[in-house]
């Protein structure tokens, strides 16, 4: 063989035996994703479908265990504390880089169920997609690394990885599952976080701070409106300068792949509350919201940023001296990213082009998600998985069959590919 063409001719046929696995079992995982549907994982209910990915592991020879979330932290902010858990699997004897497949078991409830073209939990097979609350996010990417791996058995490609699988709770409200994942077990070389990319390659993805600023003032009769002092008033006026500090940082913050977006690091109000009654001057008022972070951006610093930006709009009023506005940090994400170069990116990109995927530049994310508790610790991170992000939290969530079958063969020959990239490094 010549030496030239021997590479290429080795990956063309190791693409094709993927592909035929891929096929030879699509049908059977996509029958898989379809019982994980029927199962209502919402509401902290997780162990509705663990039981499910814990027996198709053990039947294939993972070691599987549980995880069990039972600290206070857990107590404090998720529902069913004793009774929810993360599948942790793993290959007996594996060595290698050591790379973690995430996927999050649980999904945002549904609000009505009668808007709905099928029913959210049926599960149904048709037209050529899977429909149900959790097809796109993200019980489909899941699917999809399962057929993965499974295809890589089939034909007979065992890569020299130390493959993991984080199958967690508590994505959708605090992300505790892949913090303890994390907290007690090693921190792997590389992640996929297979949540709904449309089949892009997502290599970067800005952070969050979650927060609540509640401005108390004195009610009167709005009559005599100047006998009281307005909450409400005041509450505008933080909320304009931190409107005014944010298009700053969104100045300040420019990369290629968020050139589409007006943001990098979007700044949103999504709650505005105050006063109690219309003939009253209001006494309280609340607003609730987002802080993007750039990648790579200290939180604590941007924290900072803002309350100085509370300090200067209180500086000189009398009555905030005396009732400072209160402002509350919530659940964090730190913003990361992957260099377009590193094996894990360039691994994917290159399964695409052997499994004749179509041609789909990489994307950015402005979503928190759990690749934030990886990346943001310097874990190498991608998120890779099929759907359309659109969908996912949407009426009549859907996955189209064909998009997990594709995402898995790329992901096959991925980690095939990462293996033989971080070895040879």
């Amino acid at each position: 063989m010549n030496d030239t063409h021997g590479p290429a001719t080795l990956s063309s046929r190791l693409a094709d035996s993927v592909r035929q696995a891929v096929e030879d079992l699509a049908d059977e995982h996509l029958e898989l994703l379809a019982e994980s549907l029927r199962r209502d994982t919402s509401g902290g209910h997780e162990d509705r479908v663990a039981s499910l990915y814990e027996e198709y592991l053990r039947d294939r020879g993972w070691d599987v265990r549980r995880q069990p979330m039972i600290d206070d932290e857990v107590r404090d902010a998720d529902a069913r504390p004793g009774e929810r858990f993360n599948v942790i699997a793993s290959r007996p004897g594996a060595s290698g880089p050591r790379v973690a497949l995430n996927g999050h078991m649980d999904v945002v409830p549904v609000a009505n169920a009668d808007t709905w073209t099928h029913p959210p939990f049926a599960g149904r097979r048709m037209d050529g997609k899977v429909h149900g609350r959790g097809a796109c996010d993200m019980k489909g990417g899941i699917a999809a690394g399962l057929l993965a791996v499974a295809a890589l058995d089939r034909a007979g490609i065992r890569p020299p990885l130390d493959l993991v699988w984080h199958l967690v709770v508590g994505e959708e409200t605090t992300g505790i599952g892949t913090r303890v994942a994390l907290r007690e077990g090693p921190v792997p070389d590389a992640v996929v976080v297979l949540e709904p990319t449309e089949s892009r390659i997502v290599p970067i993805s800005s952070g969050l701070l979650f927060f609540s600023v509640t401005v108390h003032g004195r009610t009167a009769h709005t009559s005599a409106p100047w006998a009281g002092e307005d909450a409400f008033e005041r509450l505008m006026r933080v909320r304009q300068a931190w409107i005014e500090l944010a298009e700053k940082r969104t100045a300040a913050y420019r990369h290629p792949l968020f050139a589409h977006l007006p943001s990098a690091i979007p700044f949103a109000i999504g709650t505005v509350s105050a006063g109690a009654w219309r003939a009253a001057v209001p006494d309280l008022a609340t607003m609730a919201g987002r802080i993007g972070l750039a990648p790579g951006e200290s939180a604590q610093r941007v924290r900072d940023e803002f309350e100085a930006a509370v300090a200067r709009v209180s500086a000189g009023d009398p009555w905030l001296a005396e009732h400072p506005v209160e402002v509350e940090w919530g659940h964090e994400l730190l913003g990361w990213e992957t260099p377009r170069e590193h094996p894990l990116v360039a691994s994917l990109a290159a399964g695409q082009e052997e499994i004749g995927a179509a041609a789909r530049e990489p994307l950015a994310f402005t979503a928190g998600s759990d690749a934030a508790y990886y990346g943001g610790r310097g874990v190498p991170t991608v998120i890779y998985g099929p759907g359309r992000t659109a969908l996912a939290h949407a009426d009549d969530e859907h996955v189209i069959e064909a998009d997990v079958v594709e995402c898995a063969a790329v992901l096959a020959m991925a980690l095939a590919d990462y293996a033989r990239r971080a070895t040879a490094a």
